[in-house]
Protein backbone atom coordinates (compact mmCIF):
# COMPACT_ATOMS: atom_id res chain seq x y z
CA UNK A 1 0.00 0.00 0.00
CA UNK A 2 1.19 3.47 -0.89
CA UNK A 3 0.47 5.90 1.96
CA UNK A 4 -0.92 9.29 0.78
CA UNK A 5 -1.59 12.47 2.75
CA UNK A 6 -4.87 14.18 1.86
CA UNK A 7 -3.78 17.40 0.12
CA UNK A 8 -7.36 18.30 -0.80
CA UNK A 9 -10.18 20.27 0.82
CA UNK A 10 -12.47 17.24 1.03
CA UNK A 11 -12.92 14.44 3.53
CA UNK A 12 -12.08 11.15 1.82
CA UNK A 13 -13.75 8.82 4.36
CA UNK A 14 -16.34 7.47 1.95
CA UNK A 15 -13.65 6.52 -0.57
CA UNK A 16 -11.13 4.77 1.71
CA UNK A 17 -12.12 1.24 0.67
CA UNK A 18 -12.02 2.19 -3.01
CA UNK A 19 -8.57 3.74 -2.56
CA UNK A 20 -7.40 0.52 -0.87
CA UNK A 21 -8.66 -1.49 -3.84
CA UNK A 22 -6.31 0.59 -6.01
CA UNK A 23 -3.38 -0.02 -3.62
CA UNK A 24 -3.46 3.26 -1.68
CA UNK A 25 -3.90 4.09 1.98
CA UNK A 26 -5.28 7.62 1.90
CA UNK A 27 -5.65 9.91 4.89
CA UNK A 28 -9.34 10.78 5.35
CA UNK A 29 -8.99 14.28 6.85
CA UNK A 30 -8.21 17.10 4.41
CA UNK A 31 -5.08 19.16 5.03
CA UNK A 32 -6.07 22.12 2.85
CA UNK A 33 -8.34 25.00 3.82
CA UNK A 34 -9.54 28.25 2.34
CA UNK A 35 -6.74 30.76 1.87
CA UNK A 36 -6.49 34.33 0.63
CA UNK A 37 -3.60 35.62 -1.45
CA UNK A 38 -0.30 34.29 -2.66
CA UNK A 39 1.43 34.16 0.72
CA UNK A 40 -1.27 32.19 2.51
CA UNK A 41 -1.46 29.75 -0.40
CA UNK A 42 2.30 29.28 -0.62
CA UNK A 43 2.71 28.95 3.15
CA UNK A 44 -0.07 26.37 3.41
CA UNK A 45 1.40 24.36 0.54
CA UNK A 46 4.82 24.36 2.20
CA UNK A 47 3.30 23.36 5.55
CA UNK A 48 1.33 20.48 4.00
CA UNK A 49 4.34 19.08 2.13
CA UNK A 50 6.71 19.36 5.10
CA UNK A 51 4.23 17.78 7.54
CA UNK A 52 3.39 14.92 5.18
CA UNK A 53 7.08 14.07 4.87
CA UNK A 54 7.64 14.28 8.65
CA UNK A 55 4.66 11.99 9.22
CA UNK A 56 6.02 9.32 6.89
CA UNK A 57 3.70 9.67 3.91
CA UNK A 58 5.01 8.51 0.53
CA UNK A 59 2.95 10.95 -1.49
CA UNK A 60 0.07 13.37 -1.65
CA UNK A 61 -3.44 13.09 -3.04
CA UNK A 62 -3.99 16.42 -4.82
CA UNK A 63 -7.24 18.25 -5.37
CA UNK A 64 -8.66 21.72 -4.91
CA UNK A 65 -7.48 25.23 -5.66
CA UNK A 66 -5.18 25.50 -8.65
CA UNK A 67 -2.64 27.76 -6.95
CA UNK A 68 -2.27 25.41 -3.97
CA UNK A 69 -1.87 22.44 -6.31
CA UNK A 70 0.87 24.23 -8.24
CA UNK A 71 2.79 25.22 -5.10
CA UNK A 72 2.50 21.67 -3.73
CA UNK A 73 3.56 20.15 -7.05
CA UNK A 74 6.63 22.35 -7.16
CA UNK A 75 7.74 21.60 -3.61
CA UNK A 76 6.82 17.91 -3.19
CA UNK A 77 9.64 16.48 -5.36
CA UNK A 78 12.22 18.19 -3.15
CA UNK A 79 10.84 16.09 -0.28
CA UNK A 80 10.72 12.98 -2.46
CA UNK A 81 6.93 12.84 -2.24
CA UNK A 82 4.97 11.48 -5.20
CA UNK A 83 1.83 13.20 -6.40
CA UNK A 84 -1.49 11.57 -7.29
CA UNK A 85 -4.90 12.67 -8.46
CA UNK A 86 -8.19 10.83 -7.98
CA UNK A 87 -10.00 9.96 -11.19
CA UNK A 88 -13.72 10.34 -10.62
CA UNK A 89 -16.79 9.56 -12.68
CA UNK A 90 -19.73 11.90 -12.14
CA UNK A 91 -23.23 10.49 -12.14
CA UNK A 92 -26.45 12.23 -11.19
CA UNK A 93 -28.59 10.95 -8.33
CA UNK A 94 -32.41 10.94 -8.14
CA UNK A 95 -32.29 14.64 -7.11
CA UNK A 96 -30.14 15.57 -10.13
CA UNK A 97 -27.07 16.18 -7.94
CA UNK A 98 -23.64 14.97 -8.97
CA UNK A 99 -22.31 11.91 -7.16
CA UNK A 100 -18.59 11.25 -7.54
CA UNK A 101 -17.44 7.67 -7.96
CA UNK A 102 -13.76 6.88 -7.64
CA UNK A 103 -12.61 5.21 -10.86
CA UNK A 104 -8.84 5.24 -10.37
CA UNK A 105 -5.73 7.08 -9.27
CA UNK A 106 -3.35 8.82 -11.66
CA UNK A 107 0.25 9.59 -10.78
CA UNK A 108 1.37 13.12 -11.62
CA UNK A 109 4.91 13.46 -12.90
CA UNK A 110 6.89 16.63 -12.23
CA UNK A 111 9.87 16.79 -14.56
CA UNK A 112 11.46 20.15 -13.70
CA UNK A 113 14.37 20.58 -11.25
CA UNK A 114 12.70 21.97 -8.15
CA UNK A 115 15.39 24.45 -7.15
CA UNK A 116 15.34 26.10 -10.57
CA UNK A 117 11.56 26.31 -10.53
CA UNK A 118 11.46 27.96 -7.10
CA UNK A 119 14.13 30.43 -8.21
CA UNK A 120 12.11 31.29 -11.32
CA UNK A 121 8.96 31.75 -9.26
CA UNK A 122 10.73 34.01 -6.77
CA UNK A 123 12.15 36.10 -9.61
CA UNK A 124 8.74 36.41 -11.25
CA UNK A 125 7.02 37.28 -7.97
CA UNK A 126 9.60 39.99 -7.34
CA UNK A 127 9.23 41.30 -10.91
CA UNK A 128 5.48 41.58 -10.38
CA UNK A 129 6.01 43.40 -7.08
CA UNK A 130 4.25 40.72 -5.06
CA UNK A 131 7.07 40.54 -2.53
CA UNK A 132 5.84 43.94 -1.39
CA UNK A 133 2.23 42.73 -1.18
CA UNK A 134 0.24 45.03 1.09
CA UNK A 135 -1.26 43.30 4.11
CA UNK A 136 -4.71 44.44 5.18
Amino acid sequence: MIKLANATMHDQSQYLDAFRNFGFEVEATPRLREVSGVWEACNLACEVVEQAKKEGYEGLLLGGRTDLMIYIAIQAPAYKLDLYQAETVRKRDENDRFVFNLAGITKIYVALPVDLVWAAIAAEIDTLGLLKEVRK
